[in-house]
């Protein structure tokens, strides 16, 4: 189950990734303070190393990192959408609401998606984890 988990928790990082990408390609780019569109790139190229650790790694210690890394990518990535509706900004840019729609929606979807089902996952692999019984000794 924890395996399915990080599956569906690298799709959701494809997307939430893909979606910072068009959102780069489409305007952020164009925005005065460089930082801003550097940043959509950073948590596009961010999602894409989360998404390929998830589904590759087999040491149980790894996984679970793999998971952590992709649950503060997504609360990092919320914060820093809460961020840009505040008055004075992110790097001095706002935004109102979910704009811009509809990829504002898909970005926090996936993301709050990402803190679920990677979460999940982390305590599950824990869990199966914990249950094996330690190699005998002599």
């Amino acid at each position: 189950m924890a395996r399915w988990g990080r599956i569906v928790g690298a799709v959701l990082s494809i997307t939430g990734g893909a979606a910072h990408l068009w959102l780069y390609r489409h305007g952020y780019r164009d925005v005065p303070n460089a930082t801003l569109g550097r940043s959509f790139l950073g948590h596009a190229a961010a999602s894409g190393a989360v998404a390929v650790a998830l589904v590759t790694f087999a040491d149980p210690l790894w996984r679970r990192l793999a998971c952590l890394a992709g649950v503060g990518l997504a609360i990092s990535g919320l914060i820093a959408i809460a961020i840009s509706r505040t008055s004075s900004g992110l790097f001095g840019f706002s935004e109102h609401g979910l704009q811009p729609a509809p990829e504002g929606l898909i970005v926090v979807g996936a993301e709050i998606g990402m803190i679920v089902v990677l979460g999940m996952a982390f305590v599950l692999d824990w869990q199966m984890q914990r249950r094996q019984p330690l190699g005998r000794i002599g």
